[in-house]
């Protein structure tokens, strides 16, 4: 299973007693995780605003997870992804969003995520 960003944020806000990390862990429990090399980078950005030692924290991430390089194939397919979704009205997709998504399929995987841009995305799973 591919984890967009979103997911690893709600993993990292919610105790594993909670509601939230339980309807996640219930997609994930069983499945090798995978993220794309791009999403450190937004992971510590995010730490970095909620005064979270970022390093420490994917660190600890990184074992437990397969971080997928990027290639040129995913940045081609991402922008192509992104103009699509773009076309469709969806003008909120970026190309991180379609970087993510073109890592995910380049292994074969399905990405989970909390992000509604992704609803009409077949080969995603929207946790609300």
């Amino acid at each position: 299973m591919f984890l967009d960003t979103s997911i690893i944020i709600e993993i990292f806000r919610n105790d594993k007693n909670s509601k939230k990390f339980q309807e996640i862990y219930t997609y994930i429990k069983d499945e090798h995780i995978f993220i794309s090399i791009i999403q450190i980078g937004e992971l510590s950005d995010w730490c970095l605003k909620n005064n979270i030692d970022a390093e420490k924290r994917i660190t600890k991430l990184k074992q437990i997870l397969n971080v997928i390089p990027l290639n040129e194939k995913i940045c081609y397919d991402a922008t192509r992804i992104k103009y699509a979704l773009c076309k469709k009205g969806i003008m909120k997709f970026g190309l991180l969003d379609g970087i993510v998504l073109a890592s995910a399929r380049s292994i074969n995987q399905r990405m989970l995520t909390t992000d509604n841009d992704f609803r009409t995305i077949s080969d995603t799973t929207v946790v609300r």
